[in-house]
């Protein structure tokens, strides 16, 4: 495939499962923002442009093993079985919802085993945004098969850059391979034992650690190939540097909103631990960002910390709720900026995949998903 062509992986089923009716807002029933829509508007602006996106829909079942590898077993049992127990103790159809979430005040020494499901919904759920429909653990598992299926393909494609590069067939690196996963529903606000903020499997988390997991994939140290996460996400992606706080690959990097959602994590202290320390990077920005201030961020993340940490993948979580007439999120963005975002990217030169996160401003998502990834492909977005 051409460079000046991306492919990218999706499935109709991203679209024809998980539709909850409603969530709660500021505290108002409201339209389900992580709608089936958004795939669609994406997918229209994609076939829109063939010169550009090659969409598939060929998908792997990779199992559940990557899946295991950032999330903890009774979690997973939980997502699987949740909506059939809420069912089964007289829980309301549209789907099931915590009413009680363990608070540290409260929470007793001595961590309390929840037996009914409206008691699980809040040992496994941090907010009202996460409803668990009958079929969202079937799609939050196709999201995580069509993202490893992409990461899969990551490595081919890697694998031909690299060696052009090293044949001379390929001039230098300003144009790197690139693919999308375009996936719902998202993932970064997914921890390894808990969901929320529309996310329940950690897309990102699972694909990232795939990558580093495979005995093939080595270094000429010998060490695993090293991954670099920039978050572009307008809210901090909580379930991602939870899961890789300790750890110095990956290197988790994000640019977003200060003092809004999920409001308890993000702070530019938060650092790392241990050998993760250094490697978890958070540049919170205000709420009045402008397009230059925002690209001048970026680039300012990526020469301080992404570069220097001489990734061999780059991987996206890519979301667009940056966008000023988002109507749950926004800085002052503007649909422009996007492919000077791309740009930015690009420059890195280095294989990246990008992973469909937020963006809720449907009129105008697939011009500015398609934004970043033809600023990318080094073409202006139209």
């Amino acid at each position: 495939m051409s460079a000046s062509v991306m492919k990218v992986f999706t499935s109709k089923l991203c679209t024809t499962m998980h539709t909850p009716a409603y969530e709660f807002l500021s505290g108002a029933e409201t339209q389900y923002y992580e709608s089936p829509e958004r795939r669609e508007a994406i997918l229209k602006y994609l076939e829109s442009h063939p010169d550009s996106f090659e969409v598939t829909e060929h998908v792997e079942d990779f199992g559940y093993e990557p899946i295991k590898r950032v999330h903890k077993q009774d979690f997973l049992d939980y997502l699987e079985t949740a909506y059939d127990e809420w069912i089964l103790e007289g829980g309301h159809p549209n789907g099931v919802l915590p009413a009680t979430i363990p608070h540290y005040k409260i929470a007793r020494l001595g961590r309390q085993t929840p037996v009914n499901s409206l008691a699980k919904s809040g040992e496994y759920c941090f907010d009202l945004s996460a409803v668990i429909t009958k079929d969202t653990f079937k799609a939050a598992w196709n999201a995580a098969q069509v993202t490893l299926t992409a990461t899969k393909d990551l490595v081919r494609v890697a694998d031909e850059y690299e060696k052009g590069l090293a044949a001379g067939t390929i001039a230098s690196r300003e144009t790197p391979p690139g693919l999308y996963a375009l996936v719902r529903p998202p993932g970064h606000h997914a921890q390894s034992d808990i969901c929320g903020g529309y996310c329940f499997l950690n897309n990102v988390g699972i694909a990232t650690q795939w990558l580093i997991d495979q005995p093939e994939l080595r270094r000429k140290d010998g060490g695993s190939k090293r991954v670099a996460i920039l978050d572009i996400d307008f809210h901090h992606g909580n379930g991602t540097q939870e899961m890789f706080f300790t750890t110095s690959n990956p290197l988790y990097t994000s640019l977003h909103s200060s003092d809004d959602y999920p409001y308890f994590t993000g702070a530019a202290t938060e650092r790392g631990e241990g050998e993760g320390l250094g490697f978890n990077i958070n540049i919170p920005l205000p709420h009045s960002t402008t397009d230059d201030e925002y690209v001048e961020a970026l680039e300012k993340l990526i020469q301080e910390h992404v570069l220097p940490y001489n990734a061999d993948y780059i991987i996206v979580s890519l979301g667009v709720d940056t966008f000023k007439d988002d109507p749950i999120a926004g800085f002052l963005v503007t649909s422009e900026a996007y492919p000077r975002i791309g740009n930015e990217i690009r420059k890195i030169g280095l294989p990246t995949l990008f992973v469909q996160e937020g963006g809720y401003c449907i009129e105008k998502l697939g011009l500015n998903v398609g934004g970043i990834l033809q600023g990318f492909l080094g073409k202006a977005a139209a």
